[in-house]
């Protein structure tokens, strides 16, 4: 009976700082990113139902406004309504042979109150028919905005890494 009690103690312990740990912002903002870099790759050879089911995340995932700037897709830059996002991806889903976006590394998650900036590499492609506009290494930068719905993205941010 003795070495129960300062076991349990322990458990307990153990379980409590990896609750906090797992719902701390930091870790929300972490999973939040992976979901997103998910949902936008479409394997090869999915089909297309399975792929537009990628759209229902997206509604969870995005602000109502969403800034885009990158270097590699003139189209994309701007700010761009959830409903735009929403249509862009079914139209990737498609059109495209197969994206894939596969982090490497998350350099930096810094929240201020409401709002929170997550910087990281990763590894990107988008194989269209005829072209891939994305293909290689960038450094992207996720601004997110905290909600009833949970922290969602506001601003997205890419440069193609040399």
């Amino acid at each position: 009976m003795k070495r129960i009690i300062p076991a349990a103690i322990v458990a307990v312990v153990i379980l409590v700082a990896f609750g906090y740990w797992w719902s701390s912002d930091t870790q929300a903002l972490k999973r939040r990113t992976q979901s997103l870099l998910s949902t936008l790759t479409l394997e090869s050879g999915s089909g297309k139902v399975t792929r537009q089911m990628g759209v229902y995340s997206l509604e969870k995932l995005l602000e109502q406004q969403v800034e885009l700037i990158t270097p590699t897709v003139d189209q994309a830059n701007g700010t761009f309504d959830r409903g735009e996002m929403k249509s862009a991806y079914s139209w990737l889903c498609n059109q495209s042979n197969q994206t894939r976006f596969t982090l490497k590394e998350i350099e930096s998650v810094s929240v201020t109150g409401e709002t929170a900036q997550v910087t990281f590499t990763l590894n990107g492609l988008v194989e269209l028919p005829s072209y891939r506009p994305v293909d290689g290494n960038f450094s992207v930068t996720f601004d997110w905005r905290k909600s009833e719905a949970g922290w969602q993205l506001t601003r997205a941010k890419w440069d193609k890494i040399p």
